[in-house]
């Protein structure tokens, strides 16, 4: 949930872990048991008589020397999603017919609506997690329902800051160009582990635009003059009440997971079974 950073936003209970290919907050490398393993290995005595003394401490000294060169790279890496861009390890299939926010058939039976937060990181997990691709390779792909996006813009609300807003403005930006959803899968890759603004600079939006393909002579401008800022602050606002945390999903206007509840992939999947217009496979 995204109203509480010690839970990661309320992330999807059981939701598997992301990879998007960012260090994920609490993450530790696994090398230090492997340097210990090492060190036994190389001061075990062996049955025919053992190590010498000089061959041993110079395998204790490689291994101190692999953990702190690996320590040292390991805390040189970006925190906060200032550093170089990411490309997403998942992309929504560009064969998926689209149009402005909403992705699949617009005539489609069902209507999922996801309500959701560009620095919010259990919508990242919900994202690069599983659910997402599973929901359109389920339902979106084979025409049985279509995805709309909704920005709720709760990260602003709580820790201050246009960070969210401006992140949304820039997936407009590139909704103009058809490419919103191109845009989606950018900014999710992109945004920072700890939720923080410094991923949505003025400066790294135009930087995600760009690798992301985008036309940049007509998403510079749009992105500059916030084109659709007031636009989302107005939706997010009308939506305060009801939508307490993100992400929250809607399936035919009903709610699948309650306020401050996660969500999972089953959840979406009875619920979409569930409607009449969409029977079971």
């Amino acid at each position: 949930m995204s109203s509480k950073k010690k839970n990661r936003s309320n992330s999807a209970g059981g939701a598997p872990a992301p990879k998007g290919g960012r260090p994920v907050a609490g993450q530790r490398p696994t090398y230090r048991g492997n340097s210990k393993d090492l060190y036994r290995a190389g001061t075990r005595r062996s049955s025919s008589g053992g190590i010498s003394p000089i061959l041993g401490w110079s395998l204790a000294f490689v291994v101190i020397a692999i953990v702190v060169v690996a320590a040292a790279a390991y805390m040189s890496q970006p925190k906060g999603g200032t550093g170089g861009l990411t490309a997403p390890s998942v992309v929504t299939p560009a064969n998926i017919a689209s149009s402005g926010r909403t992705l699949g058939n617009p005539n489609a039976p069902i209507t999922v609506d996801l309500y959701g937060d560009f620095r919010c990181s259990a919508c990242y997990e919900l994202t690069f997690g599983g659910m997402e691709t599973n929901l359109v390779t389920d339902y979106i792909a084979t025409g049985r329902a279509r995805l709309v996006w909704h920005d709720r813009l709760i990260i602003d609300d709580i820790r201050g800051g246009i960070a969210s807003r401006d992140a949304a403005n820039a997936a407009y930006c590139a909704a103009d160009q058809g490419k919103f959803w191109t845009m989606h899968d950018w900014l999710f890759a992109n945004q920072a582990s700890d939720e923080s603004a410094s991923a949505f600079s003025a400066a790294r939006l135009s930087a995600i635009g760009k690798a992301a393909g985008l036309d940049m002579a007509q998403f510079q401008p749009c992105l500059d003059a916030g084109t659709h800022t007031a636009d989302i602050s107005s939706q997010s606002a009308a939506d305060k009440k009801t939508i307490t945390s993100t992400p929250t999903v809607y399936v035919d206007g009903k709610a699948v997971n309650a306020p401050g509840q996660g969500v999972s992939y089953a959840m979406i999947k009875a619920a979409i079974d569930a409607a009449p217009a969409s029977p079971a496979p």
